[in-house]
């Protein structure tokens, strides 16, 4: 499933994936509004930190041979 279209802050939370890979909706850190909202710049470090704990799974599985 891809990402739907939707408030970023609604939709975060849910499970997407696109060929078969996770995709993360976040927002993008850019602008002045990134400096000024807080929450926002609480959602990307959160949206990162799940990146990384997907990569560090996914690292530990065994690579299956081809």
């Amino acid at each position: 499933m891809v990402i739907p279209p939707g408030s970023t802050y609604k939709i975060r939370q849910g499970e997407f994936s696109f060929r078969g890979k996770p995709a993360l909706p976040s927002y993008t850190p850019t602008g002045h509004n990134y400096l000024i909202e807080k929450s926002k710049r609480r959602m990307i470090a959160e949206g990162i930190r799940r990146a990384f704990e997907i990569i560090s799974r996914s690292a530990r599985r065994p690579v299956p041979p081809q």
